[in-house]
């Protein structure tokens, strides 16, 4: 029998190693399949990237739009958080002034030294330079960033909230002091007919010329009368000095309604309408107003005058409204340089004039900012500066037309400038209750000119009649009214 085994195991070494020649082939592929495995890697690669784009830029987008409304919101908050801030600051100003004038009035302090040098302490102690004085000149603008706005923000949020709480305090010891002047005043008749006796005494001089000669004569007798009564030798008991109180007072009131209105006599107060004219609401403004018989001082803004807003001025002075300046639009001025100001002020008068109306002789700083600068240019152009010591806050969008007209009610004194604004339908709403409630309480409405007779004088900075920045008294240096 033959031994085949070799041969058997040589044939085995002859037939190919499949195995072998895959891992050649793999290892060794050809060309053909090294380009179909780069364009699958590439392929692959191709679709992560737009899986990757997909996802990532939308995020990207989403953030940046997030950051853009992040700064338009912080814009918008900060600029109203200003505004508040400009109005709050000339209405913290009044109060603080009315209540230092208060507290350091003889009157006050002869009833209560005690309270009046309280006060006095209180208000000299307040130091508003870092919450308050700091903020005057500062201003939201689109080029700050985000952190910044809110930063600012927050300060006049916390300015706001510091003048609010000092109006507060110090009012309520105004208030105080004022009852105890009030109820002094009530329970000395003397002194309430000395008082009396010194408004007629004004009445009897400005009324020279301007009422019947036998009304002063019957005046002039009871002013000797009352002279009398009061002289320190008098032994006039109250009820006497009650008889002559109730006679100087009649004829006192019959020399003056005899007269043309006068607001150094009479209690008056001045509406004011601000950041017109506009299209859709001033008409009706300028209905309400007319239905009431309520004469009222608009405050323009340039730019608004022209096209057919140009008759709503016409329209104004036909119904015996008067018409100032705004300059040229809503801005705080004191940030425009020299030759901007001088500028906004110039045009704001030559559309106003083009629009058939006097020039204007009054201006209203917006919100109220004003600077020296501000001051100089209204009386380079011949205007006087009216601000006011009572704001309705119809600028407030929570305020309804109830609100307001509780506000202007609440606020109003003699001699009162109240700030309002044209355009808001809700003021257009308030205007029957406020005009009716203000009557009610013995108040006239004039224009602001009639209200500042005697007093308006360019670059004045007025809050009310007999009230303003530079504290300057009446010219005749009378108490303006009773």
């Amino acid at each position: 029998m033959s031994d085949d085994s070799s041969d058997h195991r040589n044939d085995q070494l002859d037939q190919p190693d499949f195995l072998d020649m895959a891992v050649e082939t793999t290892a060794d592929p050809s060309p053909h399949r090294r380009r179909n495995t780069i364009l699958a890697l590439v392929a692959a690669f191709v679709v992560v990237a737009g899986v990757l784009a997909a996802i990532i830029i939308p995020i990207i987008g989403a953030s940046h739009r997030r950051q853009q409304q992040a700064h338009m919101t912080a814009l918008t908050d900060c600029t109203a958080a200003q505004r508040e801030f400009a109005t709050l600051n000339t209405t913290y100003t009044t109060t603080i002034s009315s209540a230092g004038k208060l507290a350091r009035g003889d009157e006050a302090k002869t009833v209560s030294e005690e309270h009046a040098t309280a006060l006095t302490s209180k208000i000299d102690h307040i130091d508003d330079t870092h919450t308050v004085s700091s903020l005057t000149a500062a201003n939201c603008t689109a080029d700050m960033d985000t952190a910044a706005l809110t930063d600012l923000s927050g300060r006049f949020t916390i300015a706001n909230t510091s003048m609010v709480n000092r109006m507060r305090d110090v009012q309520t010891d105004a208030d105080t002091l004022q009852q105890l002047v009030e109820g002094a005043r009530n329970a000395d008749r003397r002194g309430e007919l000395q008082k009396e006796l010194t408004f007629a005494n004004t009445v009897y001089a400005r009324s020279e010329h301007n009422a019947a000669a036998d009304l002063r004569a019957a005046l002039q007798v009871q002013i000797e009368q009352a002279k009398a009564a009061l002289e320190p030798t008098s032994t006039a008991t109250n009820e006497q000095i009650n008889d002559v109180l109730a006679a100087l007072t009649k004829a006192t009131d019959a020399v003056v309604n005899a007269m043309p209105l006068d607001c150094e006599l009479t209690a008056c107060v001045a509406l004011t309408f601000d950041d017109g004219p506009n299209k859709q609401v001033t008409p009706r403004l300028l209905d309400a107003l007319h239905a009431a018989d309520a004469p009222a001082t608009f405050f323009v803004q340039g730019q608004f005058v022209s096209g057919s807003n140009k008759q709503l001025l016409a329209t104004m002075g036909a119904q015996g409204h008067e018409i100032g300046s705004m300059s040229w639009r809503h801005r705080q001025l004191h940030t425009l340089s020299a030759d901007e100001l001088g500028k906004w002020f110039h045009d704001t008068d030559e559309v106003i004039e083009d629009a058939g109306v006097a020039k204007p002789t009054l201006f209203r700083a917006p919100d109220g900012a004003w600077s020296e600068d501000v001051v100089e240019t209204a009386r380079a152009d011949g205007q006087s500066v009216i601000l006011w010591n009572v704001d309705a806050r119809d600028w407030d969008a929570k305020a309804s037309a109830a609100d307001i007209a509780d506000n202007v009610l609440n606020g109003a004194t003699a001699g009162a400038i109240i700030a309002l604004h044209d355009g808001n339908e809700r003021t257009v709403e308030a205007i029957p209750q406020i005009v009716s409630g203000l009557r009610e309480r013995g108040f006239h409405l004039v224009t602001v000119s009639q209200l500042l007779t005697d007093e308006l004088d360019p670059g004045t900075v007025f809050y009310a009649r007999g009230d303003t920045a530079q504290d300057s008294l009446p010219p005749n240096g009378n108490e303006p009214t009773r």
